[in-house]
C-alpha cells in the first residue's frame, strides 16, 4: 500500500483522500515555473496542494488553489494549513468553470496546472459526459478559457502535459489568444523520446525558449539538471 504522506525538505504532503498522489509531474511543474516575481498565483486542480505549496516556498505571493474533488480538497487544505506558508494559501473546493465565471476582473499574475490527461475532442460523446462529471471538465479548453478571464494582461499560464499533445495545446491556446513563451521537453531516461512537456503561455508574441530535461541517466541515477531543479524540495537531493 502506498504511503499516506510524502515528506519534502520544508513540508509534508498527506494524501489519504486524494486519488492523484504526489508524482514527478507535479514536482517538475512546481519547480520549473517562473513565479518569483508574481504577487498572486492560482493553482488549478491542486489535488493534494503540492504545487500550491511549492509555489508558496518559491515566492512571496498569495496563492489560491482550486480542487473539485472533495477528498483531495480536504487533503490540500490540511497540507496548506500545516505548511510554513499557511497564511498565504487558500484552498477552494470548487469546479474551475464556476470559479472563473464568478470573477469579473483579472486577478492573477500566474496560473499553474497539472491537469488530468483528458482531451474532450478525442472522446466519443458518452465518454465526454462521463469524464466531465468526474473532472469538472478540467481540460485544456477550460484552462485556457479560464486563464483568459483570470490572468492580468501580462500574466502567464504554466502547464505540464503529455508531449504528444503539443499541437493540440498550441491550437487551443491560439483560439484563446495565447502564445508559447517557453517549452521544456522532459524524458524519463536520458536519450529516450520526451514523454512530458512543460509549457508557459502568455498573450504577447515573443521568441520561444526551448530546452530539454532528462530525469535519469541510465545506470547512474538522477541527472545533474534534474537534481539542480528539484534539490530545494526532495529530501535526498
Amino acid at each position: 500500500m502506498a504511503n499516506s504522506y510524502f515528506k519534502f525538505k520544508q513540508f509534508t504532503i498527506f494524501q489519504e483522500r486524494a486519488a492523484m498522489r504526489v508524482g514527478t509531474d507535479g514536482v517538475l511543474l512546481g519547480a520549473w515555473c517562473r513565479i518569483e516575481e508574481a504577487s498572486r498565483i492560482l493553482d488549478v486542480g491542486t489535488g493534494t496542494g503540492l504545487i500550491a505549496i511549492m509555489a508558496a516556498q518559491r515566492s512571496a505571493a498569495r496563492i489560491d488553489a482550486v480542487e473539485l474533488d472533495f477528498g483531495a480538497a480536504c487533503d490540500a487544505a490540511h497540507n496548506a494549513a500545516l505548511s510554513p506558508w499557511n497564511n498565504r494559501i487558500t484552498v477552494y473546493g470548487a469546479d474551475f468553470n464556476s470559479f472563473y465565471h464568478d470573477h469579473t476582473k483579472p486577478l492573477y499574475d500566474h496560473i499553474l496546472s497539472n491537469p488530468p490527461y483528458f482531451v474532450q475532442s478525442l472522446l466519443p460523446p458518452d465518454q465526454k459526459r462521463e469524464k466531465a462529471r468526474h473532472t469538472g471538465a478540467l481540460d485544456y479548453e477550460t484552462l485556457f478559457e479560464g486563464a483568459s478571464v483570470l490572468l492580468r494582461p501580462a500574466g502567464r499560464l504554466s502547464l505540464i502535459s503529455p508531449a504528444d499533445l503539443e499541437e493540440h495545446l498550441a491550437f487551443v491556446a491560439m483560439l484563446h489568444g495565447f502564445y508559447p513563451t517557453r517549452f521544456t521537453y522532459v524524458t524519463g531516461i536520458e536519450g529516450r523520446a520526451p514523454k512530458r512537456l512543460l509549457s508557459e503561455w502568455c498573450r504577447s508574441r515573443c521568441p520561444l525558449q526551448i530546452s530539454a530535461l532528462a530525469v535519469e541517466r541510465r545506470g547512474t541515477g538522477y541527472t545533474p539538471d534534474y537534481v539542480k531543479l528539484t534539490r530545494d524540495f526532495y529530501l535526498k537531493m
